[in-house]
């Protein structure tokens, strides 16, 4: 039931950030209970705009940040997910010291934060591959074609959207299903090898991603 929950709050997430810059990909923070994480204005910047501080809650036997109600007022990320350790943004710009990301995805607003071990980024295409899986969204249909053009043939696929990402070429994801979701999702008579499927138009999300069962 708790894993449920989450995937229904990322995929009101996922709606709720379709209109927001994708960027470049996504910066995932590396944290624990002494983890302090700056924002900035912009690069020149010396005084952080915003500070988030991390701290070991005995309440809730796990880390948690300090003011997290306060906090959630303006810190909108990608994903904040504190029993599971992912804390992640989407980054629209980055160089060797910084990293632009966008800090509110109802807004699209953005700060800088400073590149450090803690930073991790990836582009689109390695994130989306280390998702347990994929699915298109219900309300923006679409077919899964054999090659990533509109005019592709349409693959039979029958049972419910359970995919992982394979390569990425534009606004197209290949994908197949792999054995966990055909035994655990699907029960599908029609599994794919290899489909395409969009993941994107403009700034706009096509499908929904999910970092666990």
């Amino acid at each position: 039931m708790r894993l449920l929950i989450i995937n229904i709050l990322l995929l009101i997430s996922t709606k709720l950030c379709a209109q927001t810059d994708l960027g470049i990909g996504i910066v995932s923070i590396d944290f624990d209970d002494k983890t302090i994480l700056e924002f900035f204005k912009d690069s020149s910047q010396t005084d952080p705009i915003k500070v988030v501080e991390f701290f070991n809650d005995p309440a809730i036997k796990s880390w948690n940040i300090k003011n997290l109600q306060q906090q959630r007022n303006w810190l909108k990320p990608e994903i904040l997910w504190l029993d599971y350790y992912a804390f992640n943004f989407r980054c629209i710009s980055k160089n060797e010291n910084w990293f632009e990301v966008i800090v509110n995805n109802e807004l699209g607003q953005t700060y800088w934060i400073k590149s450090s071990e803690s930073t991790k980024f990836k582009n689109w295409e390695n994130y989306l591959k280390g998702m347990f899986s994929v699915a298109r969204l219900s309300e923006q249909p679409q077919k899964i074609r054999s090659a990533p053009v509109e005019n592709a043939k349409e693959m039979d696929y029958q049972g419910r959207d359970c995919f992982v990402v394979k390569s990425m070429k534009g606004d197209w994801i290949e994908i197949t299903t792999p054995p966990y979701c055909d035994e655990n999702y699907t029960d599908s008579k029609t599994p794919i090898k290899s489909g395409w499927i969009k993941w994107k138009v403009g700034n706009t999300l096509l499908i929904q991603y999910f970092t666990t069962s």
